[in-house]
């Protein structure tokens, strides 16, 4: 593989890292046009270059193109001392992966490109420092979901309970979201982590043959109990069955 193409991966993650700081619903959609205005050609030269291997020959220059960006972050990772400051940094690298760089490489949606994308979120989640596995998202779905507001878990609970799109408790948990996690201190982690690991979750109970008595016992053991706590304006207790909610799940689907 060129140099010049495992240059240009790292750099368009490196864009990734720093715009994934600022990652916010009103302003997602133009910092990720423009990060493809501005890596429109190395992501062509990507695929021009994949394209001119044989099919036999192409799985290798794929997998290899593949372990760019996961053998980068590893690198950074192990430099990174302390648990919890490790923690911190795997959210950060974890929210620049799945919303800019993997919706960058599927946005021409060449076959090709989709291929590699497959391929990195694979390697991605081999990494041993990288404990919350991902799966990959298109531009259209993250933006979609901004547009719409989207709480994947709740959203997945509240249709199990055939309750309507924009019910009571839908929106109370957006409001708490919105206008008092995302205001507390380390609030915006919490959601970005949520962001982050919770369409996998969906996924994973949703191929549960039992899926509904999944989404029931989410409903009774945390939802639930944050809409009685949220109406008590009891914020902070809500809180802390919110973050367990999504540890729990997290060891439960993603840990497995």
């Amino acid at each position: 593989m060129q140099d010049i193409h495992r240059n240009d991966l790292i750099s368009m993650y490196e864009e990734a890292f720093v715009l994934s700081k600022g990652f916010n619903k009103n302003t997602y959609e133009e910092a990720f046009k423009d990060l493809f205005d501005r890596q429109r050609e190395p992501l062509k030269l990507i695929l021009l270059a994949i394209r001119e291997f044989r099919e036999e020959e192409r799985e290798e220059f794929l997998k290899e193109l593949a372990d760019v960006v996961p053998n980068y972050v590893n690198g950074k990772l192990s430099k990174v001392e302390g648990k919890r400051k490790r923690e911190n940094a795997v959210i950060d690298y974890n929210l620049a992966f799945v919303s800019f760089f993997i919706p960058l490489i599927l946005y021409s949606r060449d076959k090709e490109m989709e291929e590699l994308a497959d391929c990195t979120v694979e390697s991605w989640n081999r990494l041993i420092a990288v404990t919350m596995k991902v799966g990959k998202a298109t531009f259209e779905e993250i933006n979609g979901g901004f547009r719409r507001r989207l709480c994947y878990v709740t959203t997945a609970v509240c249709r199990s309970l055939e309750k309507p799109d924009e019910c009571y408790e839908l929106r109370t948990l957006r409001e708490y979201r919105d206008n008092y996690l995302s205001m507390s201190p380390g609030g915006r982690d919490t959601i970005r982590e949520y962001y982050n690991i919770a369409p996998t979750i969906v996924k994973r109970i949703d191929k549960l043959r039992d899926s509904d008595r999944v989404y029931r016992e989410i409903w009774e053991n945390y939802l639930s109990p944050c809409i009685s706590l949220i109406e008590e304006g009891k914020m902070e207790a809500c809180r802390k069955v919110y973050t367990k909610m999504v540890r729990d799940l997290e060891e439960e689907y993603l840990f497995q």
